[in-house]
């Protein structure tokens, strides 16, 4: 911590104390603090025996070091033996009593704060020339206790800055509650200045938000207390946008006539505005944000009341919190070229920055990768759901109507050509049989005894008749000789079980079985109906089933049906392929993926084709 040995020039109570009973007199009386702790200070030194010289350090919050507030008796006297002594107490935060030459010093330091962390808020050092251990320890006993005083007064500043700083942030945070009640900048605007007017007492106020930031920043007037509209090109709002401005580029406050803390700033403008308006005092805050300043807020007093360091704060509190509220609202209005434009200049900051090495890693990858699907060319490959079929599919009809005896096998069974797949019932069968030939024989009885009356009319109808009877039992034998249905090719049963049906009718020509061969399969692939231009007879391709999707059978295009149909909610066309080798394992039904090679292309078109497809068609709609 920096010690300075000099007494501050604007402490003018540190004069020489007079050591007698007066003191307890002139500590009680003090008009003023500087006079109150040169008296407090001028008694510790006359109750501790041996004391020539007493000074009282303390920080000076706005550059940072150590200064003496208070010298007893002699402020004229160089303070430099002392520094060696107060840097020793701060540095340790605890008492000292060095040995220096022709005596001692006593250093005591006044800790505040909370008990986890108290800090040094000030130093007292006695000059005790000629003293020995005992008397040191006496004095330091006697600082001990009248130190106190020191950290009760210093206690009460901070407490009295603390209640400040929490009135003026309640203000800040109405005014910034006002604020989120309205949409657009100028409202929130209006908002803001009636409440931030009353609470600093004057008598207009005006905000100013900056334009054209990024090229050639501009100070634009928003919004006049009590004036729903003004005349942007009056005097008025262009000495106020003049004087804004000065305060925006030197991103500082600004006040005429200027304030400890506005000292150094310029402030030719906001004089020129003094000078052409009823205005006699002024002040200016900055509004900012993340970014840096967004523009300024102005406040006037036309009766003589100047505005003080209170009123500064004040505003540079309520400013802290506006600014970028006022700055997010005027942001989200824009139109969409402006955020546009801020965002790419946030993306350019962020990968030509400094900082962020993993960003502009990422962003060296996706332009290699842009690069090259740009001009790298691959395989294109048309990708549609598929399905396996058997080349052709046998179907096993019921012969008549009947009913199911016996069904040995079902769907999903390897059969051979003559398997038995199911038999239906023969009894009534076997009785029609029986029953023509019975008629058959009756009617030849007849036929005789027709021949041997010589009744050749009769004779000719009896073998008509026994010539129909005939026709009908070879029918019933026919039947009864198909009544086994046997497998008409080597396969497997693709459809039909019967196994749970035993008992049930069937009817003339109903379906009872599919059969499919196990050598010879077809590849029906549903195309999109958007890729279908890509596919012709012989297109080459890949299947992966769902069963074996590890393992690519090579195929080749056939035919392509003209007939479309729905399926997954897209329109399809039915392409048919041919597989180049049948691999073990495979069954009709069996679906997957299939691939057809459609030729090279660029990276860049494969991945967007849909995309430039569908532009094409909504910009060729819109076309009148």
């Amino acid at each position: 911590m920096t010690i300075s040995a000099r007494p501050e020039p604007s402490q003018p109570g540190a004069t020489p104390a007079t050591m007698d009973r007066g003191l307890w007199s002139a500590f009680a009386g003090a008009r003023s603090e500087t006079g109150r702790l040169a008296a407090w200070l001028a008694l510790l030194v006359a109750r501790c025996r041996g004391a020539t010289l007493g000074v009282v350090l303390e920080r000076n919050l706005e550059e940072g070091v150590f200064q003496p507030v208070a010298v007893v008796p002699d402020p004229r006297r160089d303070l430099s033996a002392f520094a060696p002594t107060a840097e020793r107490v701060l540095s340790s935060g605890r008492p000292a009593v060095p040995v220096v030459e022709g005596g001692r010093h006593v250093g005591y330091p006044v800790l505040i704060g909370p008990d986890a962390g108290p800090q040094v808020a000030a130093v007292i050092v006695l000059d005790m020339p000629g003293a020995d251990e005992a008397a040191a320890q006496a004095a330091l006993q006697e600082v001990h206790w009248a130190s106190g005083w020191i950290a009760a007064r210093l206690a009460d500043e901070r407490a009295t800055d603390a209640a400040q700083r929490l009135k003026r942030a309640e203000i800040a945070l109405d005014i910034l509650a006002v604020t989120a009640e309205h949409a657009k900048p100028e409202a929130a605007a209006m908002a803001i200045l009636a409440e931030a007017q009353a609470a600093l007492a004057a008598d207009q106020a005006s905000i100013g938000m900056v334009r054209g930031r990024a090229s050639s920043p501009r100070i634009r007037l928003l919004a006049l207390s009590h004036a729903a509209w003004f005349r942007r090109r009056s005097s008025l709002a262009e000495t106020l946008e003049t004087a804004m401005e000065e305060c925006f580029d030197q991103v500082a406050p600004v006040a005429v006539p200027a304030l400890t803390a506005t000292a150094r700033a310029i402030a030719v403008a906001h004089a020129d505005h003094v000078k052409g308006s009823r205005t006699r005092h002024i002040l200016t805050v900055p509004l900012s944000d993340a970014s840096g300043p967004v523009g300024a807020m102005t406040f006037e007093r036309r009766e003589d009341k100047p505005f003080g360091d209170e009123d500064l704060s004040l505003a540079e509190a309520i400013a802290a919190l506006v600014g970028p509220a006022l700055e997010l609202k005027r942001r989200n209005r824009r139109w969409i070229g402006g955020r546009l434009v801020d965002g790419t200049l946030h993306v350019l900051g962020i990968l030509l920055g400094p900082r962020r090495l993993s960003w502009k890693l990422l962003a060296l990858v996706l332009a290699g990768l842009v690069a090259g699907a740009l001009t790298v060319t691959g395989p294109f490959r048309v990708q549609a759901d598929a399905v396996l079929r058997g080349e052709i599919n046998r179907a096993v009809v019921a012969p008549f109507a009947g009913f199911i005896a016996e069904a040995p096998l079902r769907a999903g069974d390897t059969v051979s050509a003559g398997d038995i797949l199911v038999r239906l019932d023969q009894a009534d069968l076997q009785l029609e049989a029986l029953r023509w030939r019975s008629e058959m024989d009756r009617l030849a009885s007849q036929s005789r005894d027709a021949l041997a009356q010589k009744d050749r009319a009769q004779v000719a109808l009896l073998e008509a008749q026994v010539a129909q009877a005939r026709a009908q039992a070879d029918l019933a034998e026919a039947q009864l000789a198909r009544a086994e249905l046997r497998a008409p090719i080597d396969g497997v049963i693709v459809s039909g079980d019967l196994s749970q049906k035993l008992g049930a009718p069937v009817q003339l020509g109903e379906v009872l079985f599919e059969v499919a061969p196990l050598d010879r399969y077809r590849v029906d692939i549903f195309v999109d109906e958007r890729d279908l231009r890509y596919v012709t007879e012989g297109t080459p391709g890949r299947l992966a089933l769902a069963g074996q999707p590890s393992q690519g059978l090579p195929l080749a295009v056939t035919r392509i049906t003209p007939m479309a149909e729905a399926r997954n909610g897209a329109n399809t066309f039915r392409v048919e392929a041919a597989l180049d080798a049948v691999a073990s394992g495979l069954r009709p039904g069996m679906q997957g993926v299939a691939k057809l090679d459609a030729g090279q292309a660029l990276v860049s078109w494969v991945w967007s084709r849909r995309l430039i497809d569908w532009a094409r068609e909504t910009l060729w709609t819109w076309q009148p």
